[in-house]
């Protein structure tokens, strides 16, 4: 009898032991969550820390201490003391609005869009030197093509984070790189099919970095519609508000490969949210920084100076919640608009298009035109005041 009690003794002190080391695993393995800041695109022309201070914090306040802040760069850097003038291309900014994108905290950069080329290679090239001059991770440009298409990463304390990065539509003649020349990672789509080579070129990309990374993301710039895109905005068609039936099996397509968020612009409008296979697909997240052209009347409507961020998290692989705060640009900056140049990058402009995160009737409009923009893929988005969140189940 003595002899079973110590056996009992020995056993449920090593019962005990086992329970300990059981309980203390989850906390030691568990993988800890990445969180991630998604804006809408950054049309900006100058440092805005010179221009606007005043909006610098609310700016910072909408990124949120996320580990991965994301952006895409929608201009092409001039540089001066190249000789280079603003009367050289269109959308042109300083370095210095590349450093102020940095110092608001974004640190990966989609670089990959129609205005890319607007101070044609020159300006890609300026664009490449200056985020690598300022060690900001970035895609979708790049000397030549198998550079404009390599996948950029980020390395977090949570893990690494790649980017590829692509546009399609409205990329001019000699924008899109090259084996030899500098340029866009295009997606060419014709008669709503994309290119085969181009198709196969990018997936191959994300699956290159999803044996690389931790997480993956995929951008696109996109201005290939059911209709001519010039003609859905003047004339404010409803194709302007979603994205074409092509674009929607693509995304599928890049997350089968291996993508874990497909995010995108192109019209500066907010489109509808997806979730296919337990991952994300921003369609449009529209317009974040929006210094436009006073006088672009494709850019002026009222819906392109209201946007959402988006606030992505995941543990591992998968995905954990998904936020929305809604926000607006002011349209009148300061001073006057160069009614000589529209594209002079005077103090108006640089003090137009600045952020804000908005409440009461305004952000419930925002939040409820993204509730009903996301319905049709199956996705329910509360309202809660004056944020929005994604309600996930399971298998979606």
């Amino acid at each position: 009898m003595a002899g079973f009690f110590a056996m009992s003794r020995t056993l449920g002190a090593s019962a005990c032991g086992l329970l300990l080391w059981v309980a203390a695993m989850p906390l030691e393995a568990q993988t800890p969550t990445l969180t991630i800041t998604l804006t809408g695109q950054s049309m900006i022309r100058g440092d805005i820390r010179e221009h606007a201070p005043e909006a610098v914090p609310f700016i910072k306040s909408l990124l949120k201490d996320s580990d991965v802040k994301f952006t895409n760069f929608e201009a092409t850097v001039v540089d001066e003391r190249k000789g280079q003038k603003y009367t050289d291309g269109r959308f042109l900014s300083p370095p210095q609005a590349l450093e102020a994108l940095q110092a608001f905290g974004f640190n990966l950069l989609a670089v990959s869009n129609n205005h890319s080329f607007d101070m044609k290679t020159p300006g890609i090239i300026n664009t490449l030197e200056q985020t690598e001059r300022l060690g900001i991770p970035h895609a979708g440009l790049g000397r030549t093509l198998q550079d404009a298409a390599a996948p950029a990463y980020l390395k977090t304390p949570k893990g690494t984070v790649a980017l590829i990065s692509m546009a399609s539509g409205l990329i001019r003649e000699g924008a899109a790189a090259t084996p030899t020349n500098p340029g866009v990672n295009e997606l060419r789509v014709m008669n709503g099919q994309p290119n085969a080579e181009d198709t196969s070129r990018i997936l191959r990309s994300i699956r290159e970095a999803r044996a690389q990374a931790d997480m993956v993301i995929v951008y696109e710039h996109n201005h290939v519609f059911d209709k001519a895109f010039r003609t859905i905005m003047i004339e404010e068609l409803p194709e302007r508000m979603v994205p074409p039936e092509w674009l929607k099996k693509w995304t599928h397509d890049e997350i089968d490969a291996g993508a874990d968020i497909v995010v995108m612009h192109g019209a500066p409008l907010i489109h509808g949210v997806e979730i296919y296979k337990g991952k994300p697909i921003f369609y449009d997240l529209g317009n974040f920084i929006f210094q436009a052209p006073p006088r672009d009347i494709l850019l002026d409507g009222p819906l392109n100076w209201e946007s959402v961020v988006a606030y992505v998290e995941f543990q591992g692989r998968k995905l954990q919640s998904i936020r929305f705060q809604p926000i607006a640009q002011n349209k009148i900056g300061q001073g006057n608009p160069d009614i000589q140049n529209e594209f002079n990058p005077n103090l108006f402009l640089r003090t137009r298009g600045l952020p804000k995160p908005v409440d009461g009737e305004q952000a419930h409009y925002i939040l409820q035109r993204l509730v009903e923009l996301s319905r049709p893929f199956g996705t329910a988005i509360e309202v809660n005041g004056s944020t929005a969140t994604v309600r996930l189940t399971e298998g979606k």
